[in-house]
């Protein structure tokens, strides 16, 4: 724990010097992946077999990590005579990716050592490949053991792993020497005892927050939103949903393998509930979109990885949404800088992106995430990553209770919302102008909240039966994205960093005026809800189609249809 609070006060130190929104930096002693914190209540079983297989997800620092904060602030500051410029993938990678000589020169050397390298991408940032231990630990400097917790055998790393002295400087992260280190996302549940939806539908939410295809009937059309999440959905799930509520969908959906094919509707409860959900909010609330479901046969890190890299270089994508995260404490500072970088090219490109806060409150390490918490710390006070990070709008949650006509009779702080601040990211300049702060030097969470109350649920088809009603902010991460679609829509070209919008209201001093709904009511734990910005709801609810008008216009993005592409499943 010394050591992660050493690392985030080097970065925080760059971030003052330069004057940036904060990217973590380049780890200056070489580790490309840290000890996962889990081993020091876990029982040692033994070495790792030699034969075993592990993947390795090998991420390159930037060559120039300024020249991209820069061009990233300024494509996303409205203040900007190039607000809303963004690049293309392919354009990214041209001007800001490692040179071609340098990806193959680390290619090279890891295939040289008799690892296969099985993924390679266009942007030059990612490497994917498969090592036996014996590899891993000779080409890395480390051991890869086996451990027993709470009955499950896993493998990790019970020493640092190393950059390779020839790659030093070039290779700044590298993934998957455990399995411990997963993702979580479990949305709350309440059971139904009914064979009719109990909860929220698509038509409620809408309304109650005044969305764009509620006002003006902007569907979504033309936005291409992705999903990223592990585990498949079933196709009948889907149209059951939609006929019970009467959507009709002029989109696409499509699923998108990740690393290995995904058995559909794999196959128990809590699995691939979450992305039912994620789905069924999407497709519903956005009818318009194009909808690409990214999925991993498995929460691991790794997986979610491979992910990122794979939605940030897909042209086809605008908005992205994920409910998976971790307890940002517990997380590798090398991992959460690669990604963090891999979120900064969407921004740059113009992509939206939304992730969970957390359904923890204010203490995201809870008994459930990962299990019994940080070791020595059962429930400390945290935030949730990738929602900690500053190019990723972070979805909170609230109480909702609707009236008869479905407008808002009441809406609170939920107690479950994710919130507080960073350890890892200095404050970012969207919210150096907010004065009711946790904290003036790192990235405060949530950026914004809908209904996430497990009492005031929303509807979920699964498995074919009505039985389960749900909440968390799983509900409210796909459902900013598909409110993000339908003003896409509207605009007629992407939006980028969702944030731009969201504190426009304090650079033009009009909030929350008639487009946010300030919650001033509530508590998520240690951080109540109070008038201004607070770190349990963000800056509150939206009155969609209001907030869609406050939104600066941007002044050189492209239009939506210029970047289509044909693509088969």
């Amino acid at each position: 724990m010394k050591w992660f609070r050493s690392f985030a006060a080097l970065a925080l130190a760059v971030f003052a010097l330069s004057g940036k929104s904060p990217a973590l930096a380049l780890s200056a002693d070489g580790i490309a992946a840290s000890v996962p914190q889990f081993e020091s209540v876990a029982t040692y079983v033994g070495p790792a077999p030699a034969t075993q297989k592990v993947h390795l997800v090998v991420f390159l620092a930037y060559p120039n990590q300024a020249a991209v904060d820069s061009f990233a602030q300024t494509v996303n500051n409205p203040d900007s005579t190039s607000y809303g410029a963004f690049m293309t993938p392919d354009q990214f990678a041209a001007t800001f990716a490692p040179s071609p000589s340098t990806y193959s020169t680390v290619e090279y050397l890891i295939a040289g050592a008799g690892i296969q390298v099985v993924q390679t991408y266009a942007n030059r940032k990612v490497i994917d490949a498969v090592a036996t231990v014996a590899q891993a630990d000779a080409v890395f400097h480390t051991i890869i053991s086996q451990y027993r917790y709470r009955n499950v055998t896993y493998y990790a790393n019970s020493v640092p792993a190393l950059v390779p002295s020839a790659l030093k400087g070039i290779v700044m992260a590298v993934s998957g020497f455990n399995n411990f280190a997963q993702h979580f996302a479990q949305p709350p549940q309440v059971n139904n005892p009914l064979t009719t939806p109990l909860g929220y539908g698509p038509r409620d939410i809408e309304t109650a927050y005044n969305e764009p295809i509620h006002a003006g009937g902007w569907t979504g059309s033309g936005v291409t939103i992705a999903i990223e999440t592990a585990y498949d959905y079933l196709d009948n799930d889907a149209s059951g949903y939609w006929s019970a509520f009467g959507v009709k969908r002029t989109g696409y959906l499509v699923r998108k393998f990740v690393d290995d094919p995904v058995p559909q509707g794999l196959p128990l409860p809590g699995q691939s509930d979450e992305t039912t959900l994620d789905m069924e909010q999407t497709t519903s609330n956005a009818p318009g979109a194009n909808v690409i479901v990214y999925e991993g046969v498995d929460p691991l890190n790794s997986t979610f990885d491979d992910m990122y890299e794979q939605t940030v270089i897909d042209p086809r994508v605008d908005v992205v949404t994920t409910s998976w995260g971790s307890c940002e404490a517990g997380s590798d500072p090398n991992e959460v800088a690669a990604d963090n970088d891999l979120f900064e090219q969407g921004a740059a490109e113009g992509q939206t992106r939304f992730a969970a806060a957390g359904d923890n409150g204010s203490r995201d390490c809870g008994t459930n995430n990962p299990p019994d918490g940080l070791p020595g710390q059962p429930n400390p006070i945290t935030v949730d990553f990738p929602s900690s990070s500053p190019w990723v709008g972070a979805a909170g949650g609230t109480t909702l209770v609707l009236n008869a006509n479905r407008s808002i009779r009441s809406e609170s702080a939920w107690s479950g919302g994710g919130g507080g601040f960073s350890q890892f990211f200095g404050l970012p300049r969207y919210q150096s102008i907010v004065q009711t702060l946790a904290s003036t030097k790192w990235r405060n969470t949530p950026d914004v909240a809908l209904d996430a109350d497990p009492n005031t649920p929303y509807a979920l088809f699964y498995l074919g039966s009505w039985g389960l009603a749900v909440g968390g902010t799983s509900c409210v991460a796909p459902g900013l994205a598909a409110m993000y679609a339908q003003i896409d829509q509207y605009w007629g070209h992407r939006l980028g960093l969702s944030q731009t919008g969201l504190y426009n209201g304090f650079r033009t001093r009009t909030y929350p005026g008639v487009a946010w709904h300030d919650i001033v009511s509530g508590s998520n734990g240690d951080y109540n809800a109070h008038p201004g910005y607070d770190n349990a709801t963000g800056v509150g609810s939206l009155n969609g189609y209001r907030y869609m008008l406050q939104i600066p216009r941007t002044r050189s993005a492209l239009p939506l249809f210029v970047r289509r592409a044909p693509w088969h499943r």
